[in-house]
């Protein structure tokens, strides 16, 4: 692969642009990150304004925004300054959080305004703060600078995040084509592979959310794994085929024997970039195979599939590409969405921050959510020091009440191995 030429923090390149493509009413490109604050005093909307005030001036990435991008080609807008009362806002609840998120997650980032915004949920007895990125600006790897807006610490501390903040932003360069070209026969055996026994319910266009959140600890999901001989990464993905397996969404029709998920992979082994260095492989779930075992090596098998064929690189925008029209972009990349038609998401991330406490209230987890792009069930999973968490969110037109069933099931899935 020739070596990508480095680009400025705000030279949107072609991976970036797929998310700009993407992006639609009722369908808003963004991910977010849920920070569950443990106890202690509440903080207050003032003292976070304050906080988030006095570190949005250390990172250029804090000021990039985007205007227009869907009919016609994008500017990128980089602020002078931020208006912080309009990106750090809070909200009142009662209950269950998760109501709350998902309507936030509804909501669409205004342009051309710096795109992210920091949401303060505060009830009786809880905080959280959900950060929302959009993510043409930053993949959730690049997306740990994001971090520095709120974390304690000193500026030794925060020079941490700086790989994350001012390092090129992220081409795929050009690919050797034999690679190239081994990597979309790999793909396009991988559909085809997948194509039969599909019943998974597809995403609707009312823009809906509904969210869950899973918790468990790494320490024992590394030991249940290790029992069966696999890894962590491998072992979630089989926990969650055997949960969809378990309980599949009530339907009129048949279960799903194969459910196709679009597994997220970095092109970036070394995590050194700002913007998108994600990329897009395709992985056949059984869904309708009970058997844990038969799970974790259908899931070794397709990992493995993925690595030494490299599919990562299939769908990648690479550099050398012919130029092409916005609008005409636009169509091919929701022609390829639209013929891919995936399922489900999951995505397994090691989690890149040093963050423990914000402004002195200790961070009890973090939660990855990620957008419904094309499909309507995602699992987004953050490998994170003692915790790893698995971000829910789904479709609540195509999967009514299926967030908290999922969850629920996949507890049980676990605490059998246990």
């Amino acid at each position: 692969m020739t070596p990508a030429v480095e680009h400025g923090v705000a030279d949107f390149g072609p991976s970036d642009f797929v998310y700009l493509h993407s992006d639609g009413p009722g369908a808003p490109a963004h991910w977010g990150m849920l920070l569950a604050l443990g106890d202690g005093d509440p903080l207050t909307l003032d003292a976070v304004r304050q906080r988030v005030a006095q570190r949005v001036g250390r990172y250029e990435l804090f000021r990039i925004g985007v205007r227009g991008g869907r009919d016609e080609a994008p500017e990128i807008v980089v602020a002078d300054d931020v208006d912080v009362p309009a990106h750090v806002t809070e909200e009142h609840f009662d209950g269950d959080v998760a109501p709350r998120v998902a309507a936030l997650l509804e909501q669409s980032l205004p342009q051309p305004r710096p795109y992210w915004h920091l949401t303060l949920l505060t009830s009786p007895d809880s905080q959280y703060v959900l950060l929302k990125v959009h993510h043409s600006v930053s993949d959730g790897i690049a997306g740990a600078a994001f971090s520095a807006l709120l974390a304690d610490g000193s500026d030794d501390d925060l020079a941490s995040f700086d790989r994350f903040a001012t390092s090129p932003r992220f081409r795929v360069g050009d690919p050797d084509e034999d690679v190239l070209t081994k990597a979309r026969m790999g793909f396009e055996k991988q559909w085809m592979d997948g194509a039969q026994g599909r019943a998974w319910p597809p995403l609707t266009g009312y823009g809906r959310r509904e969210t869950a959140v899973f918790s468990a600890s790494t320490r024992e999901l590394r030991r249940v794994a290790r029992g069966h001989g696999a890894s962590v990464h491998e072992f979630l993905i089989a926990a969650i085929g055997r949960a969809v397996s378990i309980a599949p969404p009530a339907s009129d029709g048949p279960q799903a024997s194969n459910i196709r998920v679009t597994l997220p992979v970095t092109l970036d082994p070394e995590f050194r970039h700002t913007g998108n260095a994600v990329a897009v492989s395709l992985l056949n779930l059984p869904g309708d195979d009970p058997d844990l075992d038969s799970q974790i090596a259908h899931a070794r098998s397709e990992l493995k599939l993925i690595d030494e064929e490299r599919l990562g690189l299939a769908l990648a925008a690479v550099d050398g590409a012919p130029p092409v029209e916005w609008a005409d972009m636009r169509t091919i990349v929701a022609e390829s969405m639209k013929r891919m038609s995936p399922d489900i998401h999951i995505g397994i991330n090691p989690g890149f921050t040093r963050v423990h406490a914000v402004l002195g209230r200790e961070i009890a987890e973090l939660t990855a959510l990620s957008p419904l792009i094309g499909y309507s069930f995602s699992v987004t999973g953050l490998i994170l020091g003692n915790r790893t968490t698995l971000g829910i969110v789904a479709d609540p037109d195509a999967l009514p009440g299926y967030p908290a069933r999922f969850v629920e099931v996949l507890i049980e899935v676990i605490a059998a191995q246990r």
